[in-house]
């Protein structure tokens, strides 16, 4: 035997055993080391994105859930100021609300103290869905359920804002956990006389949160604006603690940041350490109310496949190092191939090119096994390439129908500034910038027989819904309107196409005028639009007096109300949409009509476009970086001397 040994050590098969079993160990763990950081980044960085995608997508179906609440309250409150007079048609609206939303589990309209002398101190007729979903109505308040004193119906008061509430449970109302989304009305002097509101029960919330299966030993939680448990698998902790209480002592500069982020509305992950180990908590909020969604997920849990790749990589070098010194006199070269074949495919892996070949195996053993599992690797990445190609490959195309649509959009809309450069008793300009790549504003103007047709609305919403009612209002001008020599008889004719069929309530307000330009008579009819403003000559500004009227497309049949007034030479008619005076800054501080008419008076001897131009300009500058939220029009007549 020592004679064997003392051949081994000595031979040059022996001598290139050693080397190459010490040469090829090297290599394979190096490449192993290398592919195995890589790989553990690699999955680190795709937990993420898997991640923040499960975070991303359920606040998507929540927002939409949140947004169609805020929208079925809009499109009901401007209803109430109309039937003040009959208490009692409050329970049609507030049923009406629950009929035409399925998420909406109550809704109110809860009255200041004595509003109607008649029904005493508290007045809140309120509708909910019974155990059998019937609808059903009750008087909301009583002395033991004093309504006034609700968050619900205090802070949308004294913030002068909507409002959604912290997540509750309502004893005295809907005898569950909800969130209340409140809005404040006033009349018009201003004076606030109601809060109508839409009760959400969080049952779903907590099935949809607490369904998210980002990874197989992950758990989810959901904390509010204040900080509070809304969703967690304790349930004892739901509205009973916050992440501050429940982490009480622990000094950890990680759990600072993720509260910190958490109830201050941002996005972020952070690694743990806590009792029991290691844990990656990824975490986004809910912009429609800055609430928090995350995921927990143990750190192991993670790098649980780079960790039975390593331990597979380990033995399987082990037993290839065996082999190869077991078969060095029997064909080391046969043995030492595919392993430097693997590591170069390894190498070639772990630069991206996930289609390297694989050296042909024939036999069935741990090589067998490691090609398998090369094999197994690649396939993966391949499919995860091609998943991303195609995902950018649709939003790419999503993008380009977008652009498609605005530039459609755009070209419905009269653009060629002077607008009519063969006359010198008028000059004309109006600009329109969407908050998205479509939207819902919309200008048009045309002359005939010398008298000026023109129009200035507003869709309500944003986006492809809009921008779809914008055009058939732009269509069904043009068509009306050489029909009629009155703008009421225009109005009442484009309200009667709109509202016909009209089963999404969208509306649009509008305001539509007919300039004869040889007297400077204007005829108008509003359309709950905002009253434009005349520039005169001496720079005054002033407002025209207009009738409010109700906004296209609600009910068939209104009756419109016209109106008349004298423009003199020189003056100048401005129209614009609330996206001009409701712009804000990134404090949410309006640009507001006080600021606009002083903007007005400082440029009143301006030309139109000029007006139009930097109205736009100052705009922009208020917002100072704020995200554009409504769509943006203003247009400028003015009678030439």
């Amino acid at each position: 035997m020592m004679k064997n040994g003392r051949k081994f050590k000595n031979s040059l098969s022996g001598r290139l055993t050693v080397g190459v079993v010490i040469v090829s160990a090297i290599i394979f763990t190096l490449t192993c080391t290398v592919f195995i950081r890589m790989a553990a980044n690699k999955v680190r960085e795709e937990a993420t994105k898997h991640a923040h995608s499960e975070l991303s997508n359920t606040i998507h179906q929540i927002d939409a859930v949140l947004n169609a609440v805020e929208i079925a309250v809009e499109n009901t409150a401007w209803l109430v100021p109309y039937r003040l007079a009959s208490p009692d048609f409050m329970y049609s609206i507030t049923e009406r609300m629950l009929q035409n939303n399925e998420f909406i589990c109550g809704a109110a309209v809860a009255f200041e103290p004595h509003y109607y002398a008649s029904e005493g101190r508290y007045f809140s007729p309120y509708s909910y869905r019974d155990p059998n979903g019937e609808i059903k109505s009750k008087q909301l308040g009583n002395e033991t359920y004093d309504y006034h004193y609700m968050d619900w119906y205090q802070i949308p008061k004294l913030l002068d804002e909507p409002y959604w509430s912290e997540p509750y449970y309502d004893d005295g109302g809907g005898e569950m956990m909800m969130t209340t989304y409140s809005k404040p009305l006033y009349d018009e002097y201003g004076n606030l006389y109601a809060i109508i509101t839409a009760d959400l029960s969080l049952e779903w919330l907590t099935e949809l949160v607490g369904g998210i299966q980002a990874f197989e030993r992950s758990y989810n939680l959901m904390v509010s604006r204040n900080a509070s448990f809304i969703v967690h698998p304790d349930h004892n902790l739901i509205l009973n603690e916050t992440i501050y209480s429940s982490t009480y002592g622990e000094d950890d500069e990680s759990l600072k940041k993720m509260q910190d982020d958490m109830v201050n509305c941002r996005a972020g992950q952070v690694l743990r350490d806590k009792e029991g180990g290691k844990f990656f908590v990824f975490y986004s909020p809910v912009e429609t109310t800055c609430w928090s969604v995350a995921i927990v997920c143990p750190r192991s849990e993670l790098y649980l496949g780079v960790k039975k790749l390593r331990s597979l990589l380990i033995f399987l070098g082990v037993i290839m190092l065996l082999l190869m010194m077991y078969l060095s006199y029997h064909g080391i070269r046969k043995v030492v191939a595919p392993v430097e074949d693997f590591s170069d495919v390894a190498k070639k892996i772990a630069h991206g090119e996930f289609d390297a070949e694989l050296p042909k195996i024939q036999s069935q053993d741990e090589l067998k096994d490691l090609h398998d599992s090369f094999e197994y690797l690649q396939q993966s990445l391949v499919r995860y390439i091609d998943e991303l190609k195609s995902t950018t490959a649709n939003k790419e195309r999503i993008e380009s129908e977008l652009r498609i649509a605005q530039a459609i959009q755009m070209g419905m809309l009269p653009k060629s500034f002077p607008a009519f450069p063969d006359r010198d008793d008028i000059a004309l300009a109006a600009k329109i910038v969407p908050a998205k790549e479509v939207g819902g504003d919309l200008y048009d103007f045309f002359i005939e027989n010398d008298k000026l047709y023109f129009i200035v609305g507003d869709v309500s919403g944003k986006g492809i819904p809009a921008s779809l009612v914008m055009a058939v209002t732009c269509r069904l001008f043009r068509s009306i309107a050489s029909f009629h020599d009155k703008p009421e008889e225009i109005i009442t004719s484009l309200n009667d196409s709109l509202s016909d069929g009209n089963e999404s309530n969208m509306f649009c307000t509008a305001f539509l005028g007919i300039l004869d330009l040889k007297t400077g008579r204007l005829d108008y009819c509003n359309a709950g639009h905002n009253a434009p403003l005349v520039i005169g000559s001496n720079g005054n500004v002033s407002a025209i007096p207009v009738e409010p009227n109700l906004p296209l497309g609600l009910f068939n049949g209104f009756p419109y109300q016209g109106q008349e007034t004298k423009l003199e030479k020189g003056t100048m008619l401005y129209l614009f949409t609330d996206g001009v005076n409701e712009a804000e800054d990134m404090e949410m501080n309006q640009f507001g009509d006080d600021r606009l008419v002083s903007l007005l008076e400082k440029n009143a001897g301006a030309e139109p476009k000029e007006i139009v131009e930097t109205t736009f300009a100052q705009v922009q500058l208020h917002a100072d970086g704020a995200n554009q939220s409504d769509d943006i029009t203003v247009m400028c007549i003015k009678i030439c001397q």
